[in-house]
């Protein structure tokens, strides 16, 4: 049976706690922006590196959390709805520019991803976002998007069918990078 039901019903949605730009480092654990979310979303490689203290990733990481695999970063300023589906670990990331997403029991993260790529989630992020000279989708706007949920057991199955797919087309885009290059 399929359910509709907000957003934030089906998982937490938040943002990182402040890095300021002093606190930027020639190496240690990666800090990304949205830039480089687009980036990883394209399949490409991160052209500008920029990176945190251990110390500071540790302390965050023990105060607040950090995102881990399966957590969905998703663009929210200028560049709306552009997803990267974390697929490593330490990093953090940018406050204000990036939503952070984490699925519950509700869902399961790939689904929560292609759900966020189709055009029912994207129009809504069209119709929701704010401002005029720059967009913005806020974290209030977000958890209020309705989706439409079939149960786990389906969501398995569906993304079965759509993730070989998607990995064909990700295979492919990094093969036309590579030309390019």
């Amino acid at each position: 049976m399929w359910q509709v039901m907000s957003l934030g019903d089906v998982c937490t949605i938040s943002s990182s706690k402040r890095i300021f730009a002093k606190e930027y480092k020639t190496e240690g654990i990666p800090f990304y922006r949205g830039k480089e979310i687009i980036e990883k979303h394209n399949g490409s490689t991160v052209s500008t590196e920029l990176f945190i203290s251990l110390e500071r990733y540790e302390e965050i990481k023990s105060k607040y959390d950090v995102p881990k695999k399966g957590d969905i970063l998703l663009s929210s300023v200028g560049t709306l709805g552009v997803l990267w589906l974390v697929n490593e670990d330490n990093f953090y990331f940018k406050d204000g520019n990036l939503t952070w997403l984490r699925s519950n029991e509700k869902i399961i993260p790939d689904y929560l991803y292609f759900w966020l790529t189709s055009d029912e989630a994207q129009n809504q992020i069209d119709s929701k976002c704010i401002g005029s000279t720059q967009k913005a989708l806020t974290i209030e706007a977000l958890k209020k998007f309705k989706i439409t949920l079939p149960n786990v057991e389906v969501q398995k199955k569906i993304v079965s069918m759509i993730k070989p797919i998607e990995l064909k087309i990700d295979i492919n885009r990094r093969i036309n990078n590579n030309l390019v290059a």
